[in-house]
């Protein structure tokens, strides 16, 4: 009795649209740290920088629910699953907080600044995995 091996084929082409996902994110969390500090009177005149705050944080979230859904159906097995729930997980995190922050707790912003700069940090660390990944 012998058995088939089910070898599962990871699709590099939904890897490959997930990286390109994780550098718009990085970009998006070096907008956010710019318009972030924007909002604490480093102002620009006629920039509304709290909606652009808040709506490049909404574009984040989703982002990274994106990614996250193409590498499970990339069907990948590695370390890169585990490392999109936690951008993910992450990215939640932070808008919670940010969203905290505009009821008026404004001391929040000690956790979310650190926090934004872990998160680069994390999809940095993704950038070598994806690499990995689809090669």
């Amino acid at each position: 009795m012998s058995e088939a091996s089910s070898e599962v084929e990871v699709k590099t082409d939904l890897l490959k649209y997930a990286m390109y996902g994780n550098i718009v994110v990085m970009l998006l969390i070096i907008g956010q740290a710019m318009t972030g500090l924007g909002r604490l009177g480093y102002t620009f005149e006629g920039w509304n920088l709290v909606s652009s705050h808040k709506y490049t944080g909404h574009l984040g979230l989703m982002l990274t629910l994106g990614i996250l859904v193409l590498v499970i159906i990339s069907k990948h097995d590695g370390k890169l699953k585990g490392m999109s729930i936690g951008l993910f997980a992450m990215w939640v995190m932070q808008f919670g907080l940010g969203e905290m922050m505009g009821a008026g707790k404004m001391w929040l912003g000690m956790v979310h600044a650190p926090l934004a700069v872990m998160m680069f940090a994390h999809a940095a660390m993704m950038m070598n995995k994806f690499k990995e990944a689809i090669e």
